[in-house]
């Protein structure tokens, strides 16, 4: 079971998401109370696999949805049934890091990207030395079935690569750093 948060046009969500051999169960966290699962298939219908971006059928409780989902920032513009929302998904370690860590500190000094789940690494786009910008992309690391673009939240330098791409990681292994 993973816990994910999302940041929709303001109003924090947090869902507990349980992936199965064949199925996946999502449950809303409301105010520390878990709602009942609702079981929900997510499949790729054209969809470029490196940055996430493209068109998916989504199946939730057996009703069909069309989404497009595009990169906006540094969070994703999902289109849904014809209704546009703008959201950012935090996993649960970054959703608590981000309540008690200020802005500035977090920004200060190196960073250090940490894996959010579990996962191969699929490719890693960024060597040591490279400049980023806040947003850019560092590595791809596919985990339940899909693949997650891991991006810098700051600009800087990249002073060191800990992964390769074929790399099995743990939640939480250092990935790349930014000085």
């Amino acid at each position: 079971m993973s816990k994910y948060y999302v940041d929709l046009d303001g109003k924090e969500l947090g869902f507990e998401v349980t992936q199965g051999a064949e199925t996946m169960e999502v449950r809303l966290i409301d105010g520390g109370e878990v709602a009942p699962p609702l079981h929900v298939d997510l499949a790729a219908v054209h969809a470029n696999v490196e940055t996430g971006e493209g068109l998916y059928s989504l199946l939730v409780e057996g009703k069909s949805y069309q989404m497009s989902i595009t990169k906006s920032g540094m969070g994703l513009e999902v289109l849904i049934s014809g209704q546009k929302v703008d959201l950012r998904v935090l996993t649960e370690r970054e959703w608590r890091l981000e309540k008690i860590a200020p802005k500035q500190a977090s920004m200060a000094g190196p960073y250090t990207v940490k894996a959010p789940m579990p996962g191969l690494v699929k490719s890693v786009l960024v060597a040591e030395g490279d400049e980023v910008a806040q947003g850019s992309r560092l590595l791809v690391l596919e985990a339940m079935k899909m693949e997650n673009e891991i991006m810098s939240i700051k600009p800087g330098r990249v002073t060191e690569v800990h992964v390769q791409a074929g790399t099995v990681v743990e939640g939480g292994r250092p990935l790349v750093t930014i000085g």
